[in-house]
């Protein structure tokens, strides 16, 4: 489902989806006979006063709370300018910058140069612990998190062969670190992800699937389920991963649900994760959870708003317009629409967009097709996203039926 793949977009940020080539290299395999039983096992702790910051800057920039996160962050900089732990963390936050606006045109110079600045400092200063033969496990954990987070940035750009020169060298280094200390277990979630995805991306991806072959689909549901419960910085990264898994390519919605109902139980108060759960509930086109995820978490916004997430509050209204579609209740469809429409203070959005598309549908299937033909119109006259523009054009020439909608609803 398109809203669902936009918002894990949203949530995603370590890890590049890339895998080897078919001609396998040395460093593809791994398993317990591959860890040296003289390898360390301390436990996975920065230098003195950074965990607790990590932690704080983590929880804040789940909370989309950018500038106090960035600040914390800088503090660990400026603790240990030798370590990359603090440039680490700022290259995922200039992620999640990005990560707000993934639905709207708009210029990555300024935060893709940030990303870049800070990712290069991670690799500069692990390389150099790797020659100095200091605290190998974090350099290489570092190392690899730093070319995974490039990965995946190239990724989103579809910029392929990047994103798998990254991708590659991401598991590489992670393999060295668990190696050297199998007990940081936060390195299994780029390990995991890389063995999962590799199994599952061809087939989807087209030309580009040929980078992505060799993977273990069952071994890295395991390593991720390893890093959620044993990790120590990246626990709520793999439970959300786990939470794409299960919904969108496992289609084991039950298990789905209960990684949300375990991320929402992390932080109560965090909405977050309330759209987390109910971008899942529309995955599994569970239509009455849906509805009422939306009615509650609006409800809760009135009462107290989170900063930084104002910017989703359009899908929201598109996720409860798409299961009123799906109910055939298409007057209610069209109220929650214009909701998205009229109530937002973002209306260049691609949410925006999408609810103006939808609400032309919703029109159209209720025998309204003069007012359908407007919304149409004025789909066609805002940026292209999720081939608005394509299936306005075709509305404007034949109103669809509810199964056109209904694909068009569940296409990944």
């Amino acid at each position: 489902m398109k809203t669902m793949r936009y918002f894990l977009l949203l949530l995603l940020a370590l890890c590049a989806p890339a895998a080897a080539q078919a001609g396998l290299s040395d460093d593809d395999d791994l398993g317990p006979a591959l860890v040296d039983l003289r390898a360390s096992t301390r436990p996975f702790t920065l230098s003195a006063g950074a965990d607790e910051r990590y932690d704080i800057g983590i929880a804040l920039m789940y909370r989309l709370d950018f500038d106090k996160a960035e600040a914390k962050f800088r503090e660990i900089t400026a603790l240990d300018p030798a370590s990359p732990a603090g440039y680490c963390a700022l290259a995922a936050l200039s992620w999640w910058r990005y990560s707000q606006n993934f639905d709207m045109e708009h210029s990555l110079s300024d935060v893709e140069k940030d990303f870049l600045h800070n990712s290069d400092k991670v690799i500069e200063l692990s390389k150099k612990m790797v020659r100095e033969g200091r605290d190998l496990d974090q350099a290489y954990f570092f190392m690899g998190s730093a070319y995974g987070l490039q990965g995946r940035w190239y990724a989103v750009q579809r910029s392929w062969f990047k994103a798998y020169g990254r991708g590659k060298k991401a598991r590489k280094f992670l393999k060295k670190c668990v190696e050297t200390n199998p007990a940081v277990y936060d390195a299994y979630l780029g390990l995991g992800i890389f063995d999962y995805y590799a199994a599952t991306l061809p087939g989807a991806l087209g030309f580009a699937a040929q980078l992505f072959v060799g993977g273990d689909r069952a071994r890295g549901i395991e390593y991720v389920k390893l890093a959620r419960d044993k990790g120590r910085f990246f626990k709520l990264e793999a439970r959300i991963f786990l939470i794409e898994i299960y919904s969108r390519h496992e289609g084991d919605y039950k298990a789905a649900f209960a990684e949300c109902e375990a991320l929402r139980a992390q932080d109560p108060s965090n909405m977050l994760f309330r759209l987390a759960e109910l971008m899942a509930y529309l995955k599994a086109q569970y239509w009455p959870g849906v509805l009422a995820g939306a009615e509650s978490f609006l409800g809760a916004w009135q009462i107290s708003p989170q900063r930084g997430l104002e910017q989703q509050l359009g899908s929201v209204y598109l996720a409860a317009g798409d299961a009123l579609i799906g109910l055939k209740r298409y007057g209610e469809a069209i109220v929650w629409l214009s909701g998205g429409i009229e109530k937002t203070g973002f209306p260049e959005k691609g949410w925006v967009t999408y609810c103006y598309l939808r609400r032309a549908q919703a029109q159209d299937l209720a025998g309204l097709r003069e007012t359908a033909l407007s919304d149409y119109k004025t789909v066609l006259t805002r940026p292209n996203f999720w081939d608005s523009r394509k299936y306005a054009k075709a509305g404007l020439k034949k109103p669809p039926d509810h199964g056109e909608v209904m694909w068009q609803m569940t296409q990944d």
